[in-house]
């Protein structure tokens, strides 16, 4: 098992971590908007954008829905992310 961190890594925006289970299955844990200084020298479109696969998450828990923690839910859904939400 594994935990990669897609956003708030480096900031406090855009939370969005991994667990990384096994080489087949993920599961995420928020998938937040970022804002403020963390998006500054990009457009919406680069620093809102799904930049790893979605292919093996079978889930994604939403610890509270503050923005920064579900704000990118329609770009997942877009990316036609259909699985469970808890």
């Amino acid at each position: 098992m594994e935990i990669l961190h897609h956003g708030a890594a480096r900031g406090t925006t855009g939370s969005c971590h991994r667990l990384q289970v096994d080489a087949d299955n993920a599961i995420l844990i928020d998938f937040g908007l970022f804002q403020g200084a963390e998006t500054s020298g990009a457009d919406e479109a680069t620093w809102q954008q799904i930049d790893f696969s979605i292919q093996d998450v079978r889930a994604l828990i939403v610890t509270h829905v503050h923005i920064d923690h579900v704000g990118r839910l329609l770009y997942l859904m877009a990316a036609r992310f259909r699985r469970l939400i808890f």
